[in-house]
This record gives structure tokens, sequence and C-alpha cells, in this order.
């Protein structure tokens, strides 16, 4: 995919490693980071053989907050990029499935309004190599309860029509980064 390969090069060209996100994990991890919302209720949750909750991965952001420490492997900052398929129980619509692709970027550091500040940059700069014509809102309460208050931020696209955002975003606990759902930028790009 060519948007794979932008990104890619985009983001390792700044300094990020790729990671491998797997499609299946602990449902602790996403009751415990994604708090009361919305994606609690439409995770395609089931016990495995051994009776353990869990449930192919809403989004991934979690992962890596709850993954921070191994990740630092003793630095006091990384950044990560990735593709991920990602599974959410909801009603399909145009450009919101239930099994979609999340590019991410995460960004690990001690600093979370300056790891914010350099995950809006590179969003913005992979987005403008892509021509891509889109609103920024740096000003966004996130609707997950990890993100810190009044530090989301949210790119949209109107000419997609109701569902217009693209990407999502945000400082937390341990960093900040974003989320970018690619077969809505697919649309985008149309």
């Amino acid at each position: 995919m060519k948007l794979r390969a932008a990104s890619g090069a985009i983001f390792i060209e700044a300094g990020a490693e790729e990671a491998i996100v797997p499609a299946l994990w602990g449902q602790d991890t996403f009751i415990e980071k994604a708090g009361g919302s919305e994606i609690i209720g439409q995770m395609w949750a089931f016990a495995d053989k051994a009776g353990r909750p869990c449930c192919l991965i809403p989004e991934a952001t979690a992962l890596f907050q709850e993954r921070n420490a191994d990740l630092l492997e003793g630095r006091a900052a990384a950044m990560f990029f990735y593709v991920a398929r990602c599974y959410r129980y909801e009603r399909p619509q145009a450009g919101r499935y239930r099994e979609f692709t999340q590019l991410g970027l995460e960004i690990l550091s001690p600093d979370p309004g300056l790891a914010l500040q350099r995950s809006q940059a590179l969003c913005s700069g992979f987005l403008n190599t892509l021509g891509l014509d889109y609103e920024l809102n740096l000003a966004v309460k996130r609707g997950l309860s990890y993100y810190l208050q009044g530090n989301g931020f949210e790119v949209r696209c109107p000419r997609l029509g109701a569902q217009q955002q693209v990407v999502g975003g945000g400082a937390y606990r341990e960093g900040a980064g974003f989320g970018i759902g690619l077969e809505r930028l697919v649309l985008a790009l149309m």
C-alpha cells in the first residue's frame, strides 16, 4: 500500500521505529486505559481457551501506554509508528467499518507537552505530503479517558460528510501520539 510506504519513510526519517501490533490482547488493558468510553461497549470480547478475558484490539494507543517501560528499554524517550488492524462492533457506515486500519505514531516521553507538539507537527507534515485539504483542531477533548484534559487534537476533512474525522490524537501521561483511520484517509484523498 502506497500510504503505508509513504508514512513509514516519513516516520523513519523522523526517528521512529516500526512496531508490530498484535490483533489479540487482554481486555483489561482497554478497560483500564479507555475508561468509560464507547470503545468498551464496541469491543469484540471473549474468553480464550484458558478462560482469560481477551479481545480483538479496538485501537492501539493503549498498548503503548501499558508497555511503556518495556518499549523504552532504559531510554528517556522513544518514538514508534505502526499499522494495525483494529476491530469495533458498531454499525458499519461510509468510512466507519467493524474492521479498519489504524496508522499511528506514539512518542513515549516524560514530557507529554513536547511529545504532543512533535506528534502534531509530524501528523501535519505527513498529511501535507499527501496534498490533503484538511482542518486541524488543536483544542479537542478526546473521548478516551487516558488523554490528558485539553491536550487532544483532531484532523477533519469536511468533504467526507458525517464521518469526517480522519485523525485523532493527544497527550497522555506517558507521552503523546495520534491514530489515522486509513480507510477514511483514502476516501478523503479521492
